[in-house]
């Protein structure tokens, strides 16, 4: 029978690891962690005898290590005892013994076995075990019955006794916080018929009562795969949000730099085009009339006068539609009239023959003209010794 209870208690155990295996907490950020566990105990035991309850019961403590592997499953490795008594009847008398009892207990969470949850205050829960008893100081060999009867005590032992302990119990644990809870529990052990002393014919019980501290080792918690998931693909999320929004941003700022550049190139094209537009204005306007002056009675052109030239010839060769009419004057200070006409003639051919002479066609000269002395174009005397070359 007690095998049986045993084995029934192991497969519901097992099924439980199962089914707990991706059970989560009613927090969903988390589930449930395996730990190790110290569990301290004190109470009274009582041990079946033939008088009144009150005179068998003993104090007893109890020191246990733990590994929590599910909600639900738990196996623990304990020491327990103190003391036992056993009597006599006729007369009565009690006596007393001690012991240390060593065990391997298979415990079994009823409220989480239903349904998980970390912040639970009560979880009632059922345990069964096995162990080994080790009594020592046998009061039974001072009473006065053992002294007179010893045949009383059948299964009397004397320095010491080892026996075999199968074990059950209920308890509770009431949560005080994540790593410490208050534990009440009661406790049947079943031990040899030797274990008071006395021959009954069947084996002696002993029962607890005990409360105490348990202590979890490290987390009862961890963050639950699904959060972990829900974690990391919010983190996916993001980082491919940032790294959608830094691609946006990046492409905006090189469309925007694309756009400035575009600008400022067409700003600087139409800068240009302005310039030369203005400068090609102003060198038209400069052409429009071009003076190349003479030194008295000269009709040899300077050098400097000839660059003038040159760069007029440039202006004329860019703009082929244009025609240019020739005008000859001499200076009215020096000379007489017949003298400046003939300078006047000589210098104006002197400056058609150079435009000639440098690509201009004859046909693009509409006139040449010698005015003499008869027109004086500047008010300064010395200035009028000049051909000034018109556009047509």
């Amino acid at each position: 029978m007690k095998l049986k209870s045993l084995t029934l208690i192991l497969a519901i155990a097992l099924g439980a690891q199962v089914a707990f295996a991706q059970q989560s907490t009613t927090d969903q950020t988390l589930e449930f962690n395996p730990h190790w566990y110290v569990l301290l105990q004190g109470g009274a035991s009582y041990t079946i005898g033939e008088t009144a309850f009150k005179d068998l019961i003993s104090p007893a403590g109890a020191l246990s290590v733990g590994y929590q592997f599910n909600p639900a499953l738990g196996l623990r490795f304990g020491a327990t005892g103190y003391q036992g008594k056993g009597n006599v009847v006729s007369p009565l008398e009690v006596y007393k013994f001690n012991y240390v009892q060593g065990n391997v207990d298979l415990t079994l969470d009823l409220a989480n076995l239903i349904a998980y949850n970390h912040k639970r205050v009560f979880n009632p829960y059922i345990f069964a075990g096995a162990g080994l008893a080790y009594a020592f100081n046998n009061g039974a060999t001072n009473t006065a019955t053992y002294k007179s009867y010893p045949a009383y005590f059948e299964n009397w032992w004397d320095k010491s006794m080892i026996s075999p302990v199968g074990r059950a119990g209920i308890g509770a644990n009431f949560r005080l916080s994540d790593a410490v809870a208050l534990v009440l529990e009661c406790n049947a052990n079943m031990l040899s018929d030797k274990f008071n002393s006395k021959k009954v014919g069947h084996p002696d019980y002993q029962f607890n009562a005990l409360a105490g501290l348990k202590i979890n080792l490290g987390k009862t918690t961890r963050p639950s795969a699904k959060y972990l998931a829900d974690v990391a693909a919010a983190e996916a999320a993001a980082a491919a949000l940032k790294a959608q929004q830094d691609a946006e941003r990046a492409a905006k700022l090189a469309a925007e730099k694309a756009a400035a550049e575009k600008a400022a190139a067409e700003k600087a094209a139409a800068d240009k085009l302005a310039a030369e537009k203005a400068a090609a204005e102003k060198l038209a306007a400069e052409m429009r009339q071009v003076n190349t002056f003479f030194t008295i009675n000269s009709a040899v052109i300077s050098d400097e006068e000839a660059a003038k030239l040159v760069r007029y010839i440039d202006w004329l060769k860019a703009n082929p539609d244009v025609k240019v009419a020739i005008a000859g004057h001499a200076d009215k200070g020096t000379g007489n009239k017949r003298i400046n006409q003939k300078l006047s003639e000589q210098r104006a051919a002197a400056v058609k023959a150079f435009l000639l002479e440098r690509g201009i066609a004859e046909g693009r000269i509409v006139s040449v003209v010698a005015n003499g002395d008869r027109v004086q174009p500047f008010a300064e005397n010395d200035l009028n010794r000049v051909v000034i070359s018109t556009i047509e």
